[in-house]
């Protein structure tokens, strides 16, 4: 485990937490919806997922340990070269999965044995990007977790 000059432990966080959101985005949709964290995508096919974390912010500080709660960017990219009725039907029905998914996983389990808790959705919007023929699904997921402890 790395150490610290101080002598103390860390855990990259942000790498255990993306790597099971990954994890159980994967597990539902195998390999039908590739599943990227940041610009990883090489050739995606037509509809993929990228996670992007963007921050996270203290909640409670003790001199034990620390929450915080982290914020990620979560795309669902569906191309095509336009969006009809019946696209539109496996766009909605993939939103409404994918929101139950996330209900199901409240609490994940990473891979140090900490916790992610309190994970959900805090929106989600729906768009197109005409001038790239997509249309773009955004998440906002967001957790807390306890970590730094000692």
């Amino acid at each position: 485990m790395p150490t610290l000059s101080s002598g103390g432990t860390f855990e990259n966080n942000w790498k255990n937490i993306l790597d099971k959101l990954r994890s159980v985005l994967r597990n539902e949709y195998g390999n039908t919806v590739p599943v990227f964290i940041g610009d990883e995508e090489a050739n995606a096919g037509s509809q993929f997922i990228r996670l992007e974390p963007v921050g996270s912010e203290l909640v409670e500080y003790a001199v034990t340990s620390e929450i915080r709660e982290f914020t990620i960017n979560v795309y669902y990219v569906f191309s095509g070269a336009n969006v009809k009725k019946t696209a539109l039907d496996h766009i909605l029905r993939f939103v409404s999965r994918t929101e139950a998914l996330i209900h199901d996983n409240v609490t994940m389990t990473l891979s140090d044995n900490s916790s992610s808790y309190n994970c959900r959705f805090d929106s989600t919007e729906l768009g197109t990007d005409d001038e790239e023929n997509v249309y773009i699904v955004s998440w906002v997921w967001k957790c807390l977790h306890r970590a730094n402890l000692s």
